[in-house]
């Protein structure tokens, strides 16, 4: 019977490149099979982007799942626990979490309303052209932005695994995800189902393997709560003791820092055109909803696995060297705790959700393209096969894209992250929502609403991004206030003839 510490303790004779590149290579073939299989399914635009709208709940759960966990949960969340401690849960998690009920509340609505995308909503609600070209064009630069998260994480493992160039291993994802992309959801969601297996196994691995080696969850908390010093031997950050077990990292993180966060990640998640799709692609109402409560509960296991990986991993290798952000950490003390062949799991888990979660945001760019921006200026019809072309050159214009940006990459992803979701709380949430649950919302008052909400957060995200920091106001709380009370006074104007 094989000893846990001998899969902890490092000791193998072959290279380590070598053992990395086989775990990448059987991880390929699959990868490639996985894709394969949706193109054979995919015959009509609507297949492409929505699956036929006929998704079980199986496969909406795991494609949901894996979307989900992207390479800011898997790196930016590690290492930003491994740092600050478990406020990244109040920064993050919770916030997420708390997003994902307000997509319970809107998924009657949304599928009644037979839109395909939120700005497609936009023009049966509002009728309005503007709102619907406007909202296409927010996706597709929030989405060019993200996927830079995406192949940002992959980067740096792959890079630093492999020990290949990082712009290498900026191109390798680049064409992973665009050969899974171009077989459409069909495709998406089978190779999904399989990413998120890899991640499931590599993250629950690693977390009950580091609990062994510390001798339980309580001591986890226990030993964490007197680690003390610098968490990377260059940063500025310094740990007091006590601070990593502690919600408000005792006294540092403002309490309303961590409430205007919501307005970012939770707000953001409620409104991601990235989940919307799959509540529309989900055979009908109540498998929609399932899918949304079971994989919030199948997330919260691999989110507490996530929490005792970054909490171990300090008490284990209490502060690690020069590295370029705390996004690195995972796989630098994963080299250090891990023998080689979990180092290969965790590795794959990596690279699984950073690819699981691209893909889904190539093709909601490229549907929003066609259906909001494309076939709103167009004056012409086109058929099925031409739709299909041009939805995958744009999948490649928008995949390459995110890869040049890839090459300058940001400093924090999940702090990045927040931003871009930010963006959407405060372009998409009051009009979409307010046209959901307000009869009386009307064009002016969601126009009014998007653009002034956009304007507040673009100002305050220029103003404010060079800090790169857990602990500021985020940019998304005024933006989103903005758009509120524009929202309300526009309406009440309206009503009374004034505008």
């Amino acid at each position: 019977m094989i000893e846990l510490e001998i899969l902890i303790n490092k000791g193998d004779n072959m290279p380590n490149s070598y053992i990395f590149l086989m775990f990448f290579f059987f991880y390929s073939i699959a990868l490639l099979y996985f894709g394969k299989l949706g193109y054979k399914e995919t015959n009509t635009i609507h297949d492409f982007f929505e699956g036929g709208g006929k998704l079980g709940l199986l496969v909406s759960i795991v494609t949901f799942s894996a979307t989900w966990f992207s390479a800011a949960s898997m790196q930016g969340l590690s290492g930003s626990i491994y740092t600050y401690g478990i406020v990244s849960v109040f920064y993050s998690i919770i916030p997420w979490f708390l997003g994902a009920l307000f997509l319970i509340w809107l998924t009657p609505g949304l599928r009644a309303s037979g839109a395909v995308t939120i700005p497609g909503y936009f023009k049966k609600r509002y009728n309005s052209k503007t709102l619907q070209i406007t909202g296409g064009l927010i996706i597709l630069l929030n989405f060019v932005l993200y996927i830079v998260i995406q192949i940002r994480g992959f980067g740096i493992v792959i890079s630093q695994y492999l020990e290949i160039p990082y712009y290498l291993a900026v191109i390798i994802i680049y064409m992973f995800i665009l050969y899974t992309t171009f077989g459409g959801l069909f495709s998406i969601a089978r190779s999904d189902a399989f990413n998120f297996v890899i991640i499931c196994l590599g993250i629950i691995i690693a977390a009950v393997l580091i609990v062994y080696k510390i001798g339980g969850i309580s001591e986890i908390f226990h030993k964490a709560s007197i680690i003390e010093g610098y968490a990377i031997q260059s940063g500025s950050y310094y740990t007091e003791k006590g601070s990593l077990t502690h919600p408000l990292v005792k006294g540092a993180m403002p309490v309303l820092s961590l409430i205007s966060v919501f307005f970012a990640w939770g707000f953001g998640i409620s409104t991601n055109p990235q989940y919307t799709v799959r509540i529309i692609a989900a055979k009908d109402d109540k498998t929609a909803i399932n899918m949304i409560i079971k994989s919030i509960m199948l997330l919260t296991i691999i989110y507490s696995a996530v929490v005792l990986i970054g909490l171990g991993s300090r008490i284990l290798i209490p502060s690690v060297g020069i590295i370029d952000s705390i996004d690195a950490i995972l796989p630098v003390v994963s080299n250090s705790i891990f023998s080689l062949y979990i180092n290969g799991f965790i590795m794959l888990a990596i690279m699984a959700a950073a690819i699981s979660t691209a893909n889904s945001q190539l093709i909601v760019a490229s549907s929003s393209f066609i259906y909001d921006i494309f076939g709103v200026l167009s004056k012409k019809n086109y058929d099925d096969e031409t739709l299909l072309r041009i939805s995958r050159f744009v999948v490649f214009i928008v995949g390459s894209l995110s890869m040049v940006l890839s090459l300058t990459p940001p400093e924090n992803l999940l702090v990045y992250g927040g931003y871009i979701w930010g963006v959407f709380s405060a372009s998409f949430l009051i009009p979409l929502y307010g046209g959901m649950f307000y009869e009386k919302a009307t064009k002016k008052s969601a126009l009014y609403s998007m653009f002034s909400g956009l304007l507040v957060i673009f100002i305050l995200i220029l103003l404010n991004y060079k800090s790169h920091s857990m602990f500021d106001i985020h940019p998304a709380m005024p933006g989103v206030i903005t758009s509120f009370v524009v929202f309300c006074i526009s309406s009440k104007l309206e009503e009374a003839d004034i505008i």
